[in-house]
């Protein structure tokens, strides 16, 4: 869903980027989270004081883009000072099995060298909204891919990332073994950013193109795919996802609501997949699933 990034060259409008900003009441957050799916790898959604309200944020937008979400929805618009990819935030590095290290910087990474030699560091810059290793369902997905690239140590893989964000899945595929990761994204923001992400950690063999998963439909097959959406389109384009899984691949999906589970789960078996194992992690789940030699 789940599912998004560096010191990002954010788009550059002649004006500044700005902040749209709206209260809820909690009950509706997976209602806003579907409808706010366009700003997705911006957009944060925190609980206030008794977890009755959200707060709903999507960060580095143009004026028009703000505006548009105003008059869409309610809320207030207001100019962002300083964009979340640069200003500064730090997080403690993100440990992926014994594999991958996601830490913010490049000067992080130049200082933590010793300490994780035996280990791929991976640079997603802290402070966005999605897609930087932290939340549940990048994390589990990250975990996944390192279980995966250690099953197929012996035979060469590729990936293609669905939703892919700040393009951090398709980056760990590369660097934990895959010959080319491809990656997809609806936002022409995430794109960009995936894209230079690979260029900030020196990743080459990850191409990444706008995507709108309800139009598109696989040419080939791939060894592992990452669907990283929320439910209802994972459940909408089910068989797509599944028939670009070639024979005995896997795929990995997130970005699922519990409530939504059951429903994510029976779409991908109508599709001729084997699904599990499942993790849980409070409200989102994630998980694999195999297709049959």
């Amino acid at each position: 869903m789940p599912a998004k990034p560096t010191a990002r060259r954010l788009p550059r409008p002649a004006s500044q980027l700005h902040v749209w900003r709206k209260l809820s009441a909690a009950q509706w957050e997976d209602a806003w989270w579907d409808r706010l799916a366009g700003v997705r790898d911006r957009l944060a959604i925190t609980e206030l004081a008794g977890a009755k309200t959200i707060r709903l944020e999507a960060f580095a937008l143009t004026r028009t883009q703000a505006e548009k979400l105003r008059r869409a929805f309610g809320g207030s618009v207001s100019v962002q000072k300083t964009p979340r990819a640069v200003s500064g935030e730090t997080r403690a590095p993100i440990r992926v099995r014994d594999r991958l290290v996601v830490v913010a910087s490049v000067r992080e990474r130049t200082a933590l060298a010793k300490t994780f030699a035996s280990r791929h560091t991976l640079v997603i810059p802290a402070g966005m909204a999605f897609g930087t290793g932290d939340h549940a369902t990048t994390s589990t997905c990250l975990r996944f891919l390192a279980d995966i690239s250690g099953e197929l140590a012996d035979a060469p893989w590729e990936l293609l990332d669905l939703g892919t964000g700040s393009g951090i899945l398709a980056i760990a595929a590369r660097l934990l073994g895959a010959r080319r990761a491809e990656a997809g994204d609806f936002d022409p923001h995430a794109v960009r950013t995936a894209k230079e992400n690979a260029r900030l950690n020196g990743v080459t063999g990850v191409i990444v193109r706008r995507l709108d998963v309800t139009v598109w439909q696989p040419a080939r097959t791939w060894a592992v795919v990452a669907a990283n959406l929320f439910s209802g389109l994972l459940v909408e384009v089910a068989p797509k996802i599944a028939a670009a899984v070639g024979p005995g691949g896997h795929l990995i999906f997130s970005g699922v609501l519990r409530a939504q589970e059951a429903e994510v789960v029976a779409a991908f078996r109508r599709a001729g997949l084997a699904v599990g194992p499942i993790v849980r992690k409070g409200k989102w789940v994630s998980g694999r699933a195999t297709r049959p030699r």
